[in-house]
């Protein structure tokens, strides 16, 4: 069935941008069309028949582009509902499944025995295939890993990118943290540390000091020096407590051999473990609990996953995974992101490092494939939980704060960038947005209100990129109190400000654009009050917060600019900067309201009569009690203000019965 144009699709098309008269008229002409059928995506007759045939089992499905490209994976319990699923009428879809399916040109799916292999095969298609719409984890930088090659004789090395040539453990965020752990291992691991050995007929310098075994000159046996190995990966995984029973077993068999230099360097290999083992804090008191609690902290341009590794009660490790969020629609997706990074983050790991239990920070609806996956991987019962109170909500929520951390630090250094040069951020957004001339003076605007009452708007300016805090403008609305309409208050603002422009008051100039924080509404509001000033050629946009959309006058459609964009980040900090001003001066009105009384609406009593006052009476009950000679006899009372007061404070008694009492 061929798709019909409908009214958004014909405003959207036209290449030029219209005037809101001239969208008001073509609206008034395209509301006399007769009403069709829903809207529905090009299907083909092989698409029909394939959609026909769908079978209901567990698998994945594969949807095709130009060319058999595949633009998506996925994985479904029933093939056939799922799939249909995409074939919907357009206005159901979402904005990014629309966009996908609209350069579907056919699919295809494999069929599994059970949802875990279901889940398996996608993870893997995925990892092979990279297509475009799947959430994908990109690594924005690459932390440092401690890894034991795969030789004859391993030895123990750094590097940035883990890959498959030997075993590796990691992340480590603190490069010093991972310098000190590297220092142990070096000092009381005699492992060898040259790729080739220095000399052909005897052993360097390492093997005297003790920080190498001499393998090179065959100077210890194979099975011995992998005993050793054996102890450095159970040191770097964690498994403190069962590297300490194999020193003490060693120590012990060694003194019985009489081989008391042997003993010796055990015991410090031993004490320097314990050392460490000390520091570690126990979280629980249950030797025998292993489990990892992770959690999951998105801000705008950036993800952070923080595992937690408890191992024997004991809080073994932490392991980050910065993500660059490229996809501007990842962050909607928590549960694919959650997913994608379980299955990275546990494929790789060997059976008997998987923990029993796993604590995850959001509810995840695909939680029981993922356990059964990590069950038969484990081969015991791996639980995957959602914690609500107690202990474990408590070491889901110390994750969260270790991700926050490095989530602060990731977007900090782009702020830190994007200050030392915001020209280049500027010139960028200039493109995007197809300015006319360079953005040097950005104005946003804000509405801030509690349930319509002391509703405020806040105007910021960044010039050349950064906050001119002088240039800062703030106004209460007027237009009807306790009735909350933002549009109607963001055409109050903009109605007001900009006939300061017009007007060429100090201060006022127009600027190089405008920003609302809002969607379509607000920017509509605030393109109407530009008209009527005359001011048609006003650059202007508005930036929704949830999608991070822009969008522009007369378009229907938004701009998605890239989570990494230098353009979006100056747009989110503008925004970020206006709502926090809008806030802060909504939080003031209030609560000088709440401190406000009667007194401060009559005229005449400024701050020192209504402390006068009150320090004379006590409260404003009192001074309502109070005859007219009794007012008039506090300090600095006059005649006038002393009527005015009794009239304000007795607004049912008459004329007479006031003069009578005076």
């Amino acid at each position: 069935m061929m798709a019909f144009l409908d009214k958004a699709s014909i405003l959207t098309s036209i290449p030029y941008p219209l005037h809101s008269i001239d969208v008001c008229f073509l609206e008034m002409a395209l509301s006399t069309m007769p009403k069709s059928d829903p809207v529905y995506l090009k299907r083909t007759e092989a698409i029909e028949n394939a959609l026909s045939h769908l079978p209901k089992q567990p698998g994945i499905y594969q949807m095709l582009g130009p060319g058999r490209r595949i633009l998506y994976i996925g994985k479904a319990k029933d093939l056939s509902n799922r799939v249909k699923s995409y074939f919907q009428p357009v206005h159901r879809l979402l904005p990014k499944v629309k966009r996908l399916m609209e350069q579907v040109i056919d699919f295809k799916t494999i069929v599994t025995d059970s949802e875990v292999e279901a889940l398996i095969l996608e993870y893997n298609l995925i990892k092979q295939h990279k297509p475009k719409y799947n959430v994908l984890l990109k690594d924005d930088k690459k932390l440092p890993w401690i890894g034991l090659t795969q030789e004859d004789f391993p030895r123990v090395f750094i590097t940035r990118t883990p890959g498959k040539r030997g075993k590796f453990f990691g992340p480590y965020v603190n490069s010093t943290n991972m310098y000190r752990t590297l220092e142990v291992v070096r000092k009381h691991f005699p492992l060898r540390q040259r790729k080739k050995p220095l000399f052909q007929s005897r052993p360097c310098m390492n093997y005297y000091i003790g920080a190498c075994s001499g393998p090179c000159q065959n100077l210890v046996s194979k099975a011995d020096y992998h005993k050793v190995v054996q102890q450095v990966e159970w040191f770097l995984k964690g498994k403190s407590e069962d590297l300490l029973e194999q020193l003490e077993r060693d120590m012990l068999e060694a003194s019985k051999k009489m081989a008391f230099e042997l003993a010796a360097k055990i015991r410090d290999r031993h004490r320097a473990v314990q050392a460490i083992v000390q520091h570690q804090k126990m979280l629980y008191p249950d030797k025998t609990m292993n489990q990892d609690s992770i959690a999951l902290i998105s801000g705008t341009r950036y993800c952070v996953f923080m595992v937690l590794s408890i191992r024997r009660g004991r809080l073994t490790s932490s392991t980050p995974k910065q993500v660059l969020l490229t996809d501007t629609e990842a962050a909607e997706a928590i549960e694919n992101l959650y997913t994608a990074f379980l299955m990275e983050h546990y494929e790789a790991k060997d059976p008997g490092d998987l923990p029993s239990e796993v604590l995850v920070s959001y509810e995840l609806t695909d939680s029981g494939v993922i356990q059964d996956w990590l069950t038969q991987k484990k081969g015991q019962r791996v639980k995957i939980s959602f914690p609500q109170k107690g202990l474990k909500k408590e070491m889901v929520q110390l994750a969260e704060k270790n991700a926050q951390q490095v989530l602060e630090q990731a977007e900090g250094t782009d702020i830190k960038n994007y200050r030392n040069n915001p020209t280049e951020g500027l010139m960028m957004l200039q493109e995007v947005l197809n300015l006319q001339e360079f953005p040097e003076r950005i104005e946003c605007y804000d509405i801030s209100h509690f349930q319509g009452s002391q509703t405020v708007a806040s105007m910021v300016v960044f010039s050349q990129g950064v906050p001119d805090k002088a240039a800062y403008r703030r106004f209460k609305i007027h237009w009807a109190e306790g009735k909350p309409d933002d549009f109607k208050s963001m055409a109050e603002v903009m109605t007001r400000r900009f006939t300061r422009a017009i007007n060429q008051d100090e201060g006022w100039e127009e600027p190089s654009l405008v920003v609302i924080d809002g969607g379509k509404g607000q920017l509509s509001a605030a393109c109407k009050a530009l008209d009527q000033l005359g001011l048609v050629s006003q650059p202007i946009i508005s930036l929704a917060k949830k999608f991070e959309e822009v969008f522009l006058p007369g378009n229907s459609r938004p701009i998605l600019l890239p989570r990494d964009s230098m353009a979006l980040f100056i747009l989110q900090q503008i925004r970020d900067e206006a709502h926090r001003f809008a806030i802060t001066y909504h939080r003031k009105l209030r609560g000088k309201q709440s401190t406000r009384s009667v007194l401060d609406d009559i005229a005449g009593v400024g701050q020192k009569r209504k402390q006068a006052l009150l320090d004379a009476f006590g409260s404003v009950k009192k001074i309502q009690a109070a005859s007219i000679a009794e007012l008039r006899a506090v300090t600095g009372m006059s005649d006038k203000v002393v009527k005015a007061i009794y009239e304000a404070l007795h607004p049912d008694a008459g004329v007479t019965e006031r003069t009578e009492q005076g």
